[in-house]
């Protein structure tokens, strides 16, 4: 047990029946394995003990130190106490390129503590930075003696100390993220892209049929357009992976949402241009465009010949284009790796774990994929680049924030956990614990990233994945973003019930996120829906992350609190994509749903459905007494419309603490389907249905009914109705 706690495994954890749940011994020894500990007998533990404390006051630093705007930096040193009297020399090297060398004598500094590990006493040292004293006059030394703190950024500090140097990255960031004071009391829509299509899309939506949906919200007044993660994806074989939360890769964009026709190359290549006004590929396309679901194989297999004439047509033609194409793989040359990837993918048709040994390395040379694959993956990556670049360009310029999604983790076939192994904690898997919904728990089927593994590599695989986003989005959501506290490691050949939590370093975390959304304006959202320790809640709070609120979550029947009070400068809604539609909920529907697939027995769904009326009564009575609601209520709230309470909600929301109102726009038309059902795979239609209006559809019956135009009214203040300031 001291052992786990001494690697930041959690050895127990207090359910959401607030029962003390302990890890077992086995499951202790599976996650340690992973730090390289052995711990499989009481010998290994007392030895692994000792090793680990003297490996760790024999590094002279930690190799991450975090530098909060408005403080001087506190660095603990740990020496040997026998060296005390010696000079330590420093330097700092700040990532504008500048320099700074410094002497400190050891002994000047506060001891702060001292310990006795393998024969030899440690003492720590306390290190206070800046030291204005040792640094030449400059300007940035005048604005290290007047701040007292560093310049924001990822600096490093060398200490030569005794024949031996240590490193530590230095991230210095302000203490609260980006905010951004135009989105104060504003609103947004949400839809999914794949289910925003256009009668000109080929049955999916599109970065084109995007534009159309921001230039309408933002006719509305509204602010936001927010939609699912767009990441690279398995769309084809050996695997047909749709969920957005399971990515190929968290540092590419999904070639799916192309909009063909919009591609320049498209209007000069005949061959592509004869493909698609063939007979035979329109009728695919009509009959993508008719169906309600999305067949994703056939098709991106559609659109894959398509771009696959246009990767041909662009690689064998001189252009203009050549150029910007060159100045992609400038500013990203990761993508030719993960082209290579992609057409090994293709051309053995197996997960990367299934690929001979120097391949698996990471190893690849010419011979291992076709040339003309890997060329149509850089092409489409450069397509997906300038569109939904282009795209972001067009919400800027409307005054209206592009909200993006960053899913948790990634395929374990993708390019991510091939590429950066290092980074990651193979042999183990994300989920969750037994609840009420899922007593056998839940295995997520994705790999951990290594806190410690993390920290040695300056968290730099982190760094690209948040930048990535970050350029293309002004907000963005951070999914389960108590990860940035702990995560629930299941060992691999262990069951869900039987996993631990693993703590990982918060403060470092939330200092990379404050960085980074400061450099890229991009305001933070935090996941933090269910059961949230207290801490999580707090620490979002104090570096400026937006909670999240939503309505279905915050039910209470009690009639004259029925709903609990959405947290200031939080997002707030009705439901999310993993949720009920809102009068799917009002209906019961989704108690239905789960006793259909087995979620609950007669009993268990009689209880439930006199649980959620008791919830909406509530609902209804309360929102009648703030005159929200005209009629009177009678004993059974179920014969009032679902239109009738979405109104009132949307109405008692704009008037609540919450910063933003984000509207489902499915609700405006009373879907009842939803997009996902979570802990179901093949036994709904996940990831795949459609909107059940065309975009063109919606346009035409606002004009007649205005039922999104009511919404607007709702949540837009008068001073914000024509759009942001």
């Amino acid at each position: 047990m001291q052992l786990a706690r001494h690697v930041s495994i959690q050895t127990s954890y207090t359910d959401t029946a607030g029962k003390i749940q302990h890890a077992t011994p086995e499951t202790l020894a599976a996650i340690l394995k992973l730090w390289g500990i052995p711990a499989k007998s009481p010998r290994q533990i007392r030895d692994a003990l000792v090793e680990f404390e003297l490996s760790r006051w024999q590094e002279i630093l930690e190799p991450v130190i975090v530098a909060w705007e408005g403080a001087r930096t506190k660095i603990e040193l740990r020496i040997p106490e026998a060296i005390d009297d010696q000079l330590a020399d420093c330097c700092l090297h700040f990532e504008n390129s500048e320099t700074r060398n410094f002497t400190v004598r050891l002994n000047r500094l506060r001891t702060v503590k001292r310990i006795r590990v393998g024969g030899t006493t440690f003492i720590a040292k306390e290190l206070l930075l800046p030291i204005q004293s040792h640094f030449e006059a400059s300007r940035l030394d005048q604005a290290l003696r007047v701040t007292h703190h560093l310049p924001h950024g990822y600096h490093h500090l060398d200490i030569e100390l005794s024949g031996r140097t240590a490193t530590a990255l230095i991230i210095s960031a302000p203490l609260k993220s980006y905010s951004d004071p135009a989105l104060q009391k504003s609103w947004g829509a949400f839809l999914p892209m794949y289910a925003a299509h256009s009668r000109n899309s080929w049955g999916a939506g599109n970065f084109g049929d995007w534009r159309k949906f921001t230039a309408w919200i933002a006719s509305l007044g509204g602010q936001v357009v927010s939609t699912l993660p767009l990441l690279a994806a398995f769309l084809d074989q050996p695997v047909c992976e749709p969920s957005p939360y399971s990515p190929a890769s968290r540092l590419f964009w999904n070639e799916f949402y192309l909009d063909i026709s919009a591609i320049p190359e498209f209007s000069r290549c005949q061959s592509a241009r004869k493909l698609v006004r063939s007979t035979h590929f329109q009728r695919k396309l009509d009959h993508f465009r008719s169906s309600s679901l999305i067949d994703y194989r056939p098709q991106m297999a559609a659109r894959r010949q398509v771009l696959e004439k246009l990767a041909s047509f662009f690689f064998r033609t001189d252009s203009p284009r050549r150029r910007q194409f060159s100045l992609f793989l400038r500013e990203r040359p990761q993508a030719e790796d993960y082209a290579q990837f992609r057409a090994v993918c293709d051309q053995t048709n197996l997960p990367w774990q299934k690929w001979p040994q120097r391949l698996r390395d990471g190893k690849l040379q010419t011979g291992d994929y076709s040339e003309a694959t890997k060329n149509y993956h850089l092409y489409a990556q450069w397509l997906a680049h300038e569109q939904i670049s282009a795209l972001t360009k067009n919400c800027r310029a409307r005054d209206i924030q592009f909200y993006l999604d960053l899913p948790l983790g990634v395929h374990p076939a993708g390019y991510d956990l091939w590429r950066e192994r290092d980074a990651f904690a193979t042999g183990a898997n994300v989920g969750a614990p037994p609840d009420a919904f899922f007593s056998k728990g839940q295995d997520w089927g994705f790999t951990p990233l290594h806190p410690r593994r993390l920290r040695e590599q300056g968290y730099r695989y982190l760094r690209d994945v948040l930048s990535f986003q970050m350029r293309q989005t002004g907000m963005l959501r951070l999914d389960h973003v108590m990860s940035l506290h702990r995560l629930y490691w299941i060992p691999q050949g262990h069951s869900a019930r039987e996993g631990a939590y693993v703590s990982y370093p918060a403060d470092e975390l939330y200092a990379i996120l404050s960085l980074e959304s400061h450099r890229h304006k991009t305001v933070l959202v935090g996941e933090n829906l269910g059961t949230v320790p207290q801490e999580v809640n707090e620490a979002m709070a104090r570096h400026g992350l937006r909670q999240m609120y939503v309505v279905q979550f915050a039910q209470r029947p009690n009639p004259r609190a029925p709903l609990a009070k959405p947290p200031p400068r939080s997002v707030a809604g009705l439901n999310t994509h993993d949720m009920p539609t809102f009068a799917a909920h009002w209906r019961g529907m989704d108690i239905d749903d789960r006793a259909a697939l087995g979620l609950f027995n007669k009993a268990e769904a009689r209880k439930e459905h006199a649980r959620r009326a008791e919830l909406n009564w509530a609902l209804a009575r309360f929102f009648h007494r703030k005159g929200l609601l005209k009629n009177q209520v009678g004993k059974d709230a179920g014969s009032i419309p679902p239109a009738t309470i979405l109104e009132a909600c949307l109405h008692w929301l704009r008037a609540s603490p919450a910063e933003l109102v984000l509207v489902n726009l499915e609700d405006s038309w009373q879907e009842e389907n939803p997009q996902n059902v979570p802990g179901t795979s093949t036994e709904r239609p996940n990831w795949r249905r459609k909107a059940r209006l065309s975009i063109e559809d919606i346009q035409r019956i606002e004009r007649r009914s205005q039922s999104v135009s009511k919404f607007a009214a709702e949540l837009c203040p008068p001073r914000l109705s024509h759009g942001r300031r």
